[in-house]
């Protein structure tokens, strides 16, 4: 019996050999995996960084009377980066304006004033240098001007 025994050890040992193999490389595709997940996490987050760090806001903002300007409503480029393609309504205006570059102020007082008057909303819709589409709605209830600020979604891909 211990002859049988000692005869079929390098069969029991070779089956113990697999087995390991197997639950090793089982343990390394559960790493593999965490590793490729939080590789996508890493990207994302590079990209939104990115994106974040080159964003436009759009603003309504009162200007000063100065040698240079007139004064009254304006829209202002407040972000890091340009907005194109905009968009620019304050009922019952509505029309696309050319790219605002960062810190450039449009002129817009007679039509941001007839729609606060009408109590109506001044909406400004914009595109980023990466497509992502932005909206911020201006409201000025009670005399007290509300900003509300939106990212909507990357243009559909070709």
């Amino acid at each position: 019996m211990p002859e049988s025994f000692l005869a079929s050890a390098p069969n029991w040992i070779q089956a113990l050999g697999a087995v390991c193999i197997v639950g090793l490389t089982s343990l390394t595709l559960i790493v593999l995996k965490k590793y490729a997940a939080d590789t996508e996490r890493i990207a994302e987050a590079s990209v939104t960084q990115i994106e974040n760090s080159h964003m436009p806001f759009l603003a309504v903002v009162m200007r000063e009377n100065t040698i240079h300007s007139s004064g009254g409503w304006g829209i202002e480029n407040q972000g890091f980066g340009p907005a194109m393609n905009s968009f620019f309504s304050a009922p019952p205006v509505g029309r696309s304006i050319h790219t605002v570059a960062q810190g450039t102020i449009i002129p817009v007082h007679y039509d941001v004033d007839d729609a606060f008057r009408a109590k109506q909303p001044v909406v400004l819709e914009y595109e980023s240098l990466s497509g992502l589409k932005y909206r911020t709605t201006v409201t000025l209830p009670d005399g007290v001007m509300q900003t509300h600020f939106e990212k909507l979604h990357r243009h559909a891909e070709k």
